[in-house]
């Protein structure tokens, strides 16, 4: 990257981020720990099944067709990639629970509620988990760990499954996007940053209800 003067740039500039959008498909492509690391995605129609794995090495003779057309910048840094990883993305309905029968057991981040990586937010909303369950059990004490446990998912369900579509709509409104309007206005497929997911305080909000949520477990 930092060889090729089309794109040194991206390495020499710190931390960076770039997308490219087109019909059914998005490229995003990332400079990290000051433009020391550099880390691309191509998220694509594919009708292939797949194996019950999160993934398998990659082709970059695979990369070039979807690609073609676009943007020579995207060719330049794919040909520089040593290795890529072929993701498939398998989209999972929300779990109707967490939470084990007993109350001994809680899933939470991507066991619990899988993100597309659209929505931006899969590790994030795992953070509001562990952040969730520690004030429920803190709250619960030692001898009402089951329903402190419960108590968890029942505060943290509804909006996580709230989060889990905006991956839904940004990839949708990416891959079907009116481009005459995109033209007109490019604001219409900005990356959302809603206020009512990056401004929660997931701490904050579990120690306000957890004691009329506990209640419907007692």
């Amino acid at each position: 990257m930092l060889a090729d003067p089309l794109t040194a740039d991206f390495c020499n500039n710190g931390d960076t981020f770039n997308g490219w959008i087109g019909p059914d498909v998005h490229f995003l492509f990332s400079t990290i720990k000051n433009g020391s690391d550099c880390c691309w995605v191509l998220t694509h129609r594919d009708e292939h099944d797949i194996d019950e794995s999160w993934s398998f090495p990659g082709k970059l003779e695979d990369v070039y067709p979807v690609i073609e057309g676009w943007d020579p910048m995207v060719k330049r840094i794919v040909e520089k990639t040593p290795s890529i990883v072929d993701w498939k993305l398998v989209y999972r309905d929300p779990l109707p629970t967490w939470v084990s029968k007993e109350g001994r057991i809680a899933l939470l981040g991507d066991a619990a509620h899988p993100f597309l990586p659209t929505s931006a937010q899969g590790a994030t909303q795992a953070l509001e988990d562990g952040v969730t369950l520690a004030v429920c059990l803190k709250r619960g004490g030692k001898g009402n760990i089951p329903n402190a446990v419960r108590s968890y998912q029942e505060i943290r369900y509804d909006r996580v499954t709230k989060v889990q579509k905006t991956g839904e709509t940004t990839r949708d409104m990416w891959h079907k996007a009116d481009w005459e309007k995109v033209k007109k206005d490019p604001k219409t497929i900005e990356l959302p940053r809603e206020d009512w997911i990056m401004k929660f305080d997931a701490e904050k909000h579990a120690e306000d209800v957890f004691d009329e949520v506990i209640k419907k477990f007692a």
